[in-house]
């Protein structure tokens, strides 16, 4: 095969597919973010079709912590 300027291009049989390593992700000690993070590594488990929903759920976890990021209460201890 060539391409409109006459190089080469790579036919089917040459093509690369990258699979991807499973990544051990590191607990955050944020419980939303983490059951997030599980969900996200679970979806190999479901079917394609409700991933999209699965998405949109995560995203919005993951929206409203970073909205509430810093407005936990800091308690200090007082002198």
């Amino acid at each position: 095969m060539t391409d409109t300027h006459g190089e080469p291009t790579p036919g089917p049989e040459s093509e690369t597919h990258v699979v991807a390593e499973a990544t051990v992700v590191e607990p955050t000690g944020h419980a939303t973010i983490d059951e997030a993070l599980d969900r996200l590594h679970r979806l190999d488990d479901l079917e394609i079709t409700d991933h999209p929903e699965q998405f949109d759920a995560i995203h919005g976890v993951l929206r409203a912590a970073l909205a509430n990021a810093g407005r936990d209460e800091v308690q200090l201890d007082s002198p």
